[in-house]
């Protein structure tokens, strides 16, 4: 027969996410849930309020009690299509005066969770964290939102884009006239005493190039538990 914890376990598959991701989601200690499911013991209400504080469209009576539908059915006035995109785990975009590249070690295909991206990025086929103060626009710590370049020919000069190598991986505008190299610059133009660029540009190799990635846009989250502004910065 299956209990209310199976059900919270359902929650969890369907949004894409580990039981501890849901623990961090809710404000959880990390275990709480996992060893209730483990040894079958019951958990406090308050966890109950808050999954469905964090995860409204699921039907607080289903959680309790098992029966009528898992989802709230919304009004088609304000359905949307559910459109998955992977946030990748420990995969950033770096820029700054603190270094220039990322840890490339982590290939994308470590999927820290499923952001479901519904109309504020369309065509965006992934996601990642970006720190650093080389790109003024992209706050440190915000989330990239990004669609894959598939052919160079299409690079549009002076826009923003992912770009990675063997060697590094950073958030850069591009410049490229389809020769053997690209150039990647800084939007923030700051200056040593001397007058040079502390972001310098940066002539990379195109045979050293993986992937590039367009950013059409970025998330913040202010707090832990506030609401995330949705910043586009590229329409096609």
């Amino acid at each position: 027969m299956e209990t209310l914890l199976d059900r919270i376990a359902k929650i969890a598959t369907e949004e894409g996410i580990s039981i501890t991701r849901l623990e961090q989601r809710i404000g959880a200690s990390k275990g709480v849930l996992s060893r209730a499911l483990q040894n079958k013991t019951d958990i406090q209400a308050k966890w109950l309020e808050k999954i469905v504080e964090n995860f409204p469209r699921y039907n607080l009576d289903w959680l309790i009690t098992g029966e009528g539908e898992m989802l709230k059915t919304p009004s088609k006035a304000h359905q949307t299509e559910k459109r998955l995109i992977p946030l990748y785990a420990d995969v950033t975009s770096i820029g700054g005066n603190n270094g220039t590249s990322a840890d490339v070690a982590t290939p994308y295909g470590n999927v820290l969770e499923w952001i479901d991206a519904g109309d504020w990025f369309p065509g965006a086929t992934a996601a990642i964290h970006h720190y650093g103060d080389s790109m003024v626009e992209y706050p440190s710590g915000c989330i990239l939102a990004l669609k894959r370049v598939e052919d160079t020919r299409l690079i549009i000069n002076g826009k923003a884009y992912v770009i990675e190598t063997d060697e590094f991986r950073i958030t850069k505008q591009l410049q490229y006239d389809g020769g053997d190299y690209i150039m990647a610059y800084s939007s923030n133009n700051a200056k040593y005493d001397d007058g040079r660029l502390i972001h310098a540009p940066i002539r990379i190799p195109m045979d050293a190039v993986r992937h590039i990635d367009l950013v059409i846009g970025y998330v913040v989250k202010e707090f832990s538990n506030g609401a995330i502004p949705i910043i586009k910065s590229y329409t096609r």
